[in-house]
C-alpha cells in the first residue's frame, strides 16, 4: 500500500514540475514576444559594432564600439539583443560599452 502511494506522490510531481516548466516556457515566451512588438528600444551587435534600433529600425550606429573587444557575456548579450524601455535606458547602458 506504502508502494503505491509513494509512486502516486511521484507521479502527481513529475506531472507538476512539468506543468510548471510549461507554464514558464509560454509565460517568458509572451513576455518577450510582448516586448519585441511594443515600442521597443534594442541595443545589437551588427557584425563588429552596436546599433541602436527602434522598432527593428536603426537608428544609430556606434562604430567606435568594437564588439569583438567585449568580454564574451556580453558579446551574447548583443547577438541576442538587449531591450529597453526608452532611448535614454538604452543609451546610458551604451555608455557601458563605449570606451
Amino acid at each position: 500500500m506504502a508502494k503505491v502511494l509513494n509512486k502516486k506522490y511521484m507521479i502527481l510531481g513529475i506531472m507538476l514540475g512539468v506543468f510548471l516548466l510549461i507554464i514558464i516556457s509560454v509565460s517568458s515566451f509572451a513576455i518577450k514576444t510582448q516586448m519585441e512588438d511594443s515600442d521597443s528600444w534594442v541595443i545589437r551587435s551588427h557584425e563588429n559594432t552596436v546599433l541602436l534600433l527602434n522598432n527593428g529600425r536603426i537608428v544609430e550606429v556606434f562604430g567606435d564600439i568594437s564588439v569583438e573587444d567585449l568580454p564574451n557575456e556580453d558579446k551574447k548579450h548583443l547577438e541576442k539583443g538587449i531591450y529597453f524601455l526608452t532611448k535614454d535606458e538604452a543609451l546610458t547602458a551604451l555608455e557601458d560599452y563605449d570606451g
